[in-house]
C-alpha cells in the first residue's frame, strides 16, 4: 500500500514548478501542488469594483488567497467533494507546504468543445454533470473548460479548488456561478462553430429541469449581463468577448422563454 505522505516528501525534493504530475513507484500518476505566491488583495478590490460597475452578480471574482491559505482551502474542498460523491481529485497527502491528489485522467475537455462533431453532446453532458454536483448539495468554483476533465472511466470530473466561493456568497449564488462560468467558457466556441442556436435549445431544456429557486436566481443574475452582447469589438480583449458570447447565449435563451409563455 502506497505511503502517500512519504511519497509527497520525495516528490517535493525534486519538484520546482508550483504544480506537477508524478508517477509513483506503484505506477500511479498523482499531482502535487506546492505553496504558491500570495496574491495581492488589491487586485481583487479592483475586480470587485468592476464587477459592481458591470453588475456581474454571481460572476464576481472570488479571491484566491495564495500561499498556505489556498492549499488549505483546496485540501478541505477536495475532502468535502469526495464525501459528497462529486467527481473531483482525491486528497492523498497534505503538509503545510504542499498537497498531493489523484489524477482524474489525461484528457482535458477542451478538445471536445473545440470539435464541432462532439461539441453539442459534450456541452449537454457537462450541464448534467454540474446538476449532479448541485443535487449533492455541493458547488464547484472555477467551472471553466480548462478545469474539466474526461476521466479514465469516461465520466466528467472537475479540478482546481484553490478558492471557495461559499466564503463570499450564499450556496445558491455559488451554484449560479458554476453555470455562468461554464456557459461563459463554452459560448465563444459554440459561437465560432455556428452551434450557438442549438446550444441555446440545450440550455433552455436543462434550465427547465432545474429547481425553481435556482432558475429564479440564474435569471436574476443573467438579466444583468444581457447588454454585454453588444461588446463585440476586437480591441476589447478576450475576457470581454467571452462575456459578450455568454450574453448572446443568454439573450437568445431569454427570447425562447418569452416566446414559450
Amino acid at each position: 500500500m502506497t505511503d502517500y505522505q512519504t511519497a509527497l516528501s520525495q516528490c517535493l525534493s525534486e519538484q520546482t514548478a508550483t504544480i506537477a504530475s508524478h508517477t509513483l513507484a506503484s505506477g500511479e500518476t498523482v499531482w502535487v501542488r506546492k505553496v504558491g505566491k500570495h496574491v495581492p488583495q488589491w487586485r481583487y478590490a479592483a475586480l470587485g469594483l468592476l464587477s459592481k460597475v458591470f453588475k456581474l452578480g454571481a460572476l464576481q471574482p472570488v479571491p484566491n488567497l495564495g500561499g498556505e491559505a489556498a492549499l488549505a482551502i483546496e485540501a478541505r474542498r477536495l475532502q468535502e467533494l469526495e464525501q459528497a460523491g462529486v467527481p473531483a481529485p482525491k486528497l492523498l497527502a497534505q503538509s503545510r507546504k504542499a498537497i498531493m491528489f489523484s489524477c482524474l485522467g489525461a484528457n482535458g475537455f477542451m478538445h471536445e468543445i473545440e470539435n464541432p462533431a462532439t461539441q453539442l453532446a459534450s456541452f449537454a453532458e457537462c450541464l448534467a454533470a454540474i446538476a449532479r454536483v448541485h443535487k449533492a448539495g455541493q458547488y464547484l468554483s472555477q467551472v471553466f473548460i480548462r478545469n474539466i476533465i474526461r476521466q479514465s472511466d469516461g465520466g466528467i470530473g472537475f479540478i482546481d479548488f484553490e478558492d471557495d466561493p461559499l466564503l463570499h456568497m450564499q450556496l445558491l449564488q455559488c451554484q449560479c456561478r458554476d453555470y455562468l462560468c461554464y456557459l461563459q467558457s463554452s459560448a465563444t466556441w459554440l459561437e465560432r462553430t455556428g452551434n450557438l442556436s442549438e446550444a441555446v435549445a440545450i440550455w433552455c431544456r436543462h434550465f427547465q429541469s432545474l429547481p425553481e429557486n435556482l432558475q429564479t436566481a440564474l435569471r436574476k443574475n443573467y438579466l444583468r449581463v444581457l447588454w454585454l452582447r453588444k461588446l463585440t469589438a476586437g480591441w476589447m480583449g478576450s475576457d470581454t468577448r467571452r462575456l459578450s458570447a455568454l450574453a448572446q447565449l443568454l439573450y437568445q435563451a431569454e427570447k425562447v422563454r418569452q416566446n414559450s409563455q
